[in-house]
């Protein structure tokens, strides 16, 4: 039993010398070639002390206040990063629409003229506004319309369009940008020419 205690005690007595020496600093522990590869060989002492510190606190858990600030500067310079790419998606997307419209708004000026222009050429071409003269039945090809103001057109196609017969139904006639005259009856149309 006295040898079981004096090995456990002698155990003990090892483990704790072992735990109480001083350990090797991390950078004694690199041979000339490792810190050569890793950007270490032109460290000063006062540098390699630092980063032996700051391993040694690492292992331990430990935090140092240079560590933090360095992930402090870090955190830093990666929020001005982003805060710059996010600045310069922004004016990349402002400089975009602008170009945008630069080169929309002449094709969008000149389809608003041209509608402007077609709807003053349709205000001055000649139109009217009459009654069939009896029941109107719609058009069946050639079908001649009298109309109450004594003029008499005539279908100049042979579409049909035969309606319910209506009595003095109102028509529209007016002269079309091709140059053709237009019969209008309920959203149809037709081509006519004038008899009398």
């Amino acid at each position: 039993m006295r040898a079981v205690l004096r090995f456990a005690a002698i155990g003990l007595l090892t483990a704790s010398a072992v735990a109480a020496e001083p350990t090797q600093p991390f950078s004694q522990t690199l041979t000339s070639e490792q810190k050569a590869r890793l950007g270490l060989a032109g460290l000063s002492a006062a540098q390699l002390a630092e980063l032996d510190a700051a391993v040694g606190a690492y292992t331990r858990g430990e935090t140092t206040v240079a560590v933090q600030q360095a992930v402090q500067q870090v955190q830093q310079r990666t929020e001005e990063k982003v805060q710059q790419a996010e600045q310069k998606a922004a004016v990349a997307a402002q400089t975009a629409v602008a170009e945008y419209k630069k080169k929309q708004e002449p094709s969008v000026i000149a389809r608003t003229l041209e509608v402007f222009k077609r709807k003053q050429a349709e205000e001055q071409r000649e139109r009217f506004t009459a009654r069939v003269v009896g029941p109107f039945r719609g058009w069946r090809g050639r079908t001649y319309f009298p109309l109450d103001n004594g003029q008499v057109w005539q279908q100049v196609g042979t579409e049909t369009n035969e309606l319910s017969p209506v009595e003095n139904a109102g028509v529209e006639i007016y002269k079309s940008g091709s140059g053709y005259w237009r019969l209008t009856y309920g959203g149809a149309w037709i081509t006519v020419k004038r008899l009398q």
